[in-house]
């Protein structure tokens, strides 16, 4: 499975609990509405196979017994879901090649004034005004895309305008983590004191390995890819499906406010913030690496596994004492694929299509068999959509839409299709 292509991964008041699977439900009939949607109403219904824990709802999966799909949501409905897929943009690309460019001349003016000051103490004040510059940056993005999610929340800009801003975002984002690595490196020869990994903290939310290929794609580096985004006017999730992985991060600005101190320790969030939403993830013989990392002047505990479908990072307001981000890979192919979700399957013409639904967002598995049950390869589409074709194995995996949809395939010029609902989230 193609790992990282890492484009390397909240809430109102956390709630998160273990959404287990619908039970199927599929009728065939004709495509329905847009990939777009505004404030989209749960078109699934609660059945006998749903488990809530009490009071939460802030993470969903598929019921596998002790099983990895669980993921963090928004806590609530969207008010906006869509797909696109974000391509070349000249002026983005020519945007970002010159912010390049500035960052290296940024770099190498400060190394000049540097060894060029006649003293220890205005050496401290050049990097003092460069951390500033480093800090200011970081505010105003993080100001910009909070705009950005409102708007695109509201209906003021479009998808694509939405998610070319985050490509955009994480160029800049990108380039302020080369002046921290400039500004460490001046630091290390000039007894400043400075903590890189506090700024770089700081910007947790503005990347993240969606936001780095949506870049690379503007920037002409890869090829589109498929994503979906869902927002609320304090939160985000982006996921895709690329060299074999699924990938989803999530960003819940609710559940984040350093101004709240708290003396909440590694070991009592991992077994109350944690351990609640993703108790796999404590699962001694299931867990295979491990990696806690406190950082005191952020009040931030963060928390990385490494688990047999994939990995997890999961980002704690220790203030809050809420997890505020993630982000997730789960191997959808190998040797150890991530549990598919509840089928659904329609047959017609001797050929048979079945969907593994999933939540909003999530994997969604279509399989295209001949009559004697062989794989076939056909072309597919979910509500109109191309999305692919099934492989040599008659699989396509791709990402479920957030409200009823149809999923159609076309094999031998016979077309089949089925219509069915999310995974509850």
């Amino acid at each position: 499975m193609g790992r990282r292509v890492r484009v390397r991964m909240r809430f109102t008041p956390v709630m998160l609990a273990l959404l287990l699977a619908l039970s199927p439900g599929a009728v065939a009939s004709a495509p329905t509405a847009p990939t777009t949607v505004q404030n989209p109403a749960s078109v699934a219904s609660a059945e006998s196979d749903v488990s809530v824990a009490p009071s939460d709802t802030d993470t969903v999966g598929i019921s596998t017994n002790g099983n990895t799909s669980a993921v963090m949501t928004l806590g609530t409905a969207p008010a906006r879901t869509a797909f696109d897929s974000p391509s070349l943009s000249l002026g983005s690309s020519l945007s970002m090649d010159r912010k390049e460019f500035e960052t290296q001349f940024d770099a190498n003016v400060l190394d000049r004034q540097v060894r060029s000051a006649a003293t220890v103490e205005k050496r401290k004040q050049i990097l003092n005004r460069y951390r500033y510059r480093i800090e200011n940056r970081i505010i105003s993005l993080k100001a910009t895309e909070q705009q950005a999610t409102r708007e695109f929340s509201n209906g003021t800009i479009s998808r694509s305008e939405y998610l070319r801003t985050l490509g955009y975002i994480d160029s800049k984002a990108h380039q302020t983590r080369r002046a921290i690595d400039t500004l460490e490196q001046q630091a290390s020869r000039t007894q400043f004191g400075f903590y890189a990994r506090s700024l770089k903290t700081k910007m947790v939310e503005l990347e993240g390995p969606v936001r780095d290929r949506i870049r690379k794609s503007m920037q002409g580096k890869t090829d589109p890819t498929r994503i979906h985004v869902s927002t609320t006017a304090n939160g985000v999730v982006l996921s895709m499906v690329t060299n074999g992985q699924y990938v989803r991060e999530v960003h819940r600005m609710d559940n984040r406010d350093p101004s709240v101190s708290s003396q909440i320790s590694i070991d009592e969030a991992y077994r109350n913030v944690v351990n609640p939403r993703f108790p796999w993830a404590t699962i001694e013989e299931n867990r295979l690496s491990e990696a806690k990392r406190r950082y005191p002047s952020l009040n931030v505990l963060r928390f990385r596994y490494t688990h047999p479908h994939g990995d997890l990072t999961a980002y704690v307001d220790r203030g809050t004492e809420k997890i505020y981000h993630t982000v997730q890979y789960k191997q959808l192919t190998g040797q150890t694929p991530l549990p598919t979700g509840p089928s659904v399957s329609n047959t017609s013409n001797n050929v048979t299509i079945t969907a593994d639904r999933t939540y909003a967002g999530g994997p969604l598995r279509v399989k295209l068999t001949n009559a004697t049950g062989d794989p076939v390869q056909g072309d597919v589409t979910v509500n109109g959509e191309r999305i692919g074709q099934t492989n040599s194995e008659g699989l396509l995996w791709t990402l479920s839409p957030a409200e009823q949809f149809e999923v159609s395939a076309t094999y031998d010029f016979h077309r089949v299709n089925v219509t069915t609902t999310p995974v509850k989230s």
